[in-house]
């Protein structure tokens, strides 16, 4: 059985951990398995200081805070593009730039608490938050059973939207990999998740203001089922 977490740093005041899909990052109304209870455990107290989070199917790394004053200064360093997050996905069909530069991707989103989905609309709808991100294809290779043509690609937040990812790159055409909400059906086949993974955390340390970076480009599932293609 996979390990919910795998701890890649851990002081007094904070941890840094790769989170297995199919976890929670924090509790829901399923009660399902969770990082927060994970980490109460781990820890042996309750607070658990949550800075961000990623979809249940997502994996990849996150920062917890242990203390509040480390979760305060934390969520100050996010708020001001200090705490910088990085994702590898790999998108269905062939996406070509013009540029070498990362495409930078605008939209207006509005989620529906309902149905947990995220939709794009126009700036004025009301609720719509605005949603901005960078997207850099790194390779397109064919997918070595079926032939399909899938793209590699990198995206640092400038938001940190619901869904933002998944839905973003499905307005463009290319929709996340096995992603049964907001790909396509024959990408489904492919993968058993949305193929988006948390790959890179750098921030400074709440209380010794030391730069800190962590990288794992992908997770295990990813590598084993497109390894060649992700060399």
């Amino acid at each position: 059985m996979t390990s919910p977490f795998e701890i890649f740093f851990e002081d007094q005041h904070l941890i840094v951990l790769s989170k297995a899909p199919g976890v929670l990052s924090q509790g829901d109304v399923s009660g399902d398995q969770n990082l927060v209870d994970l980490l109460r455990a781990h820890f042996g107290r309750s607070y658990v200081g949550t800075l961000h989070r990623l979809d249940r199917n997502t994996s990849g790394l996150m920062v917890f805070a242990k203390r509040s004053k480390a979760a305060e200064r934390l969520t100050s360093a996010l708020q001001n593009g200090e705490l910088i997050r990085k994702y590898h996905a790999l998108l269905w069909g062939e996406l070509k730039t013009k540029s070498p530069e990362p495409m930078r991707l605008e939209h207006w989103l509005l989620k529906n608490e309902k149905t947990n989905e995220t939709k794009i609309v126009a700036p004025k709808v009301n609720g719509a938050k605005q949603a901005l991100l960078h997207l850099q294809p790194l390779k397109t290779f064919a997918h070595p059973k079926t032939g399909d043509l899938i793209t590699s690609a990198e995206f640092t937040l400038e938001t940190g939207r619901s869904h933002q990812i998944r839905a973003q790159t499905n307005a463009i055409g290319h929709p996340l990999i096995g992603d049964h909400k907001y790909g396509n059906a024959k990408s489904l086949a492919l993968f058993s998740r949305p193929a988006l993974h948390s790959c890179f955390l750098s921030f400074p340390h709440p209380m010794s203001k030391e730069w800190m970076t962590f990288e794992q480009r992908y997770y295990a599932d990813m590598i084993e089922n497109f390894s060649t293609a992700l060399e």
